[in-house]
């Protein structure tokens, strides 16, 4: 596991309809939960939040540091609420991790490497982007990278049972399910929807949650 960055957080006293005060004074608020702990009310100031998510992600752990106690949280990124027309984050739930239990989450793809046969003008359609895992939180890494250098053939696929992960990590989808594949850009063609240079399409992506 890469070292998780800190992101700093202050108790909250604001509850309920009250918590549109705070954001309207700059920060967000949110909860911390976990294993053995009882929900801690927090905020955070929404432009350090933001530039966080920004430069990181959500896909990694983060050591949530709280006012007035002195050990961080182990935490990741559960639910994210953002606002449904400025895409500003309204509402955070971290889970607080335990080193020697397991936990189950959603880990990005990136495809690496370059495909001959895509080079050459066939279509890359990306089928999944990111795979659903279980792991120690010591285990857990950013992203799983695929290399897509193995496709050199047309109607070639990377299948989730194809994937080595990192050690320590085990994939839970079907191991039947296709992550990409390479395709005819002639029958994208007859469909009206071929690009006229190499395209990733994802098919299927996990949405995220919006508040009004």
């Amino acid at each position: 596991m890469e070292e998780a960055i800190a992101l700093q957080a202050i108790p909250r006293t604001v509850i309920g309809k009250q918590v549109n005060a705070l954001r309207r004074q700059g920060f967000v608020p949110g909860i911390i939960y976990g294993h053995n702990i009882d929900p801690i009310p927090v905020q955070f100031n929404a432009h350090d939040l933001a530039r966080y998510v920004t430069k990181f992600g959500t896909s990694s752990t983060v050591q949530v540091t709280l006012e007035g106690v002195s050990e961080p949280y182990l935490a990741i990124f559960r639910d994210i609420q953002y606002h449904r027309l400025r895409r500003a984050i309204r509402h955070l739930d971290l889970q607080a991790l335990s080193l020697t239990e397991k936990v189950r989450m959603p880990l990005p793809i990136t495809l690496v490497g370059e495909s001959s046969v895509v080079a050459l003008g066939a279509l890359l359609l990306q089928q999944l982007n990111e795979l659903e895992v279980e792991a120690l939180p010591g285990a857990l890494v950013p992203t799983i990278e695929i290399d897509i250098s193995v496709l050199t053939e047309m109607g070639q696929s990377i299948l989730v049972g194809d994937v080595v992960p990192p050690e320590g990590i085990e994939i839970l989808n079907a191991p039947g399910d296709i992550i990409v594949q390479v395709t005819h850009v002639e029958e994208e063609k007859e469909a009206g929807t071929a690009p006229e240079s190499v395209e990733v399409e994802v098919i299927t992506k996990r949405p995220e949650k919006q508040e009004d």
